[in-house]
């Protein structure tokens, strides 16, 4: 997954970035550049960067995967469970359905239980490319060489 973001602050290693939206409308000259702007995200980054860059930055495909099975995908597979095994208890519909909620909550207690206290690495975006005035940077390059 790729994104694009605006630098407006620099500590270090750190970059604090403003990211741009990706929806359709971010590219519409009817608003203003700060409606463009979505929320911000923090990343590392050793190379040179000044204030009001764009950067380019990306997260690994296995990571996004990860992350949106995780966050989607495992707590319709609770919902599903639920529903089962009181399906399998001899529960009514009515009863069906409200233990299948109760695995979605419990799934999403276990999932902010899961990431509050047991992930260790949190996801790190990776700059790939460096924006300044017109010319793109390329991050992954040896030479510093202009594209």
């Amino acid at each position: 997954m790729k994104s694009n973001g605006k630098v407006i602050g620099i500590n270090g290693n750190k970059i604090k970035l403003k990211m741009f939206k990706e929806s359709s409308c971010a590219h519409c000259s009817g608003c203003g550049d700060a409606n463009k702007l979505a929320r911000e995200l923090d990343v590392t980054y050793d190379g040179e960067v000044e204030i009001g860059d764009i950067v380019t930055f990306e997260l690994e495909d296995s990571k996004m995967l990860k992350i949106g099975f995780t966050v989607y995908i495992a707590p319709i597979l609770m919902m599903i469970l639920g529903y089962t095994i009181s399906s399998k208890m001899g529960g009514t519909e009515k009863v069906n359905v409200l233990v299948s909620f109760a695995f979605l909550v419990i799934s999403f207690i276990c999932l902010h239980i899961y990431d509050k206290y047991f992930v260790k690495e949190k996801v790190e975006m990776k700059v790939t490319a460096v924006e300044k005035g017109t010319e793109l940077i390329d991050a992954d390059s040896c030479t510093g060489k202009n594209k």
